[in-house]
């Protein structure tokens, strides 16, 4: 079984979304959906695209609805791409939010918070030694892994498993 890590991710601001959005409109989508960006950005030129294909076309049903959505979709521009960003930071942060908390289980799973547990290796492949069956039981404390990491500066969560073991 592999030793679970976890990586965790900055959150959003959703003020910074909003800001963005509101000065800069598609482009400051960005920060919060690159995908909402793109559309956003390109959404008012497909429409317009639509209504000259029209016009040349001398299509009026095809101009008359695209002009029409341009038109409704020019007076809420903003206003869309802005709560666009609001959903897209909730949405994200609550994401990381949960796959963190998943994380916490898992590794609260597989580690007891007990910083006095004992671990006992009888291993005697593990340190290469004949020795009587008294030498070989190795018991050890397993210091608690914030201390650890706190106690031990430029170590990683990695090092203390290599170290300690699971």
């Amino acid at each position: 079984m592999t030793t679970p890590i976890i990586i965790t991710k900055s959150t959003k601001s959703v003020g910074i979304a909003i800001l963005l959005t509101f000065l800069f409109g598609p482009i400051g989508l960005f920060y919060a959906s690159v995908a909402g960006g793109f559309i956003m950005t390109f959404l008012p030129i497909f429409l317009a695209v639509l209504s000259f294909v029209g016009i040349a076309n001398k299509n009026l049903s095809l101009f008359g609805w695209s002009f029409g959505i341009l038109v409704v979709f020019s007076l809420t521009y903003w206003l869309i791409n802005i709560i666009w960003a609001v959903i897209s930071v909730s949405k994200y942060n609550r994401k990381i939010e949960e796959d963190t908390k998943k994380q916490v289980a898992i590794w609260n799973s597989n580690h007891h918070h007990n910083p006095n547990q004992f671990e006992t290796n009888i291993n005697q492949k593990a340190y290469g030694l004949k020795t009587t069956m008294q030498e070989q039981i190795k018991v050890t404390t397993k210091p608690n892994l914030q201390e650890w990491l706190r106690d031990n500066p430029g170590n990683t969560i990695n090092d203390y498993f290599m170290k300690f073991g699971r």
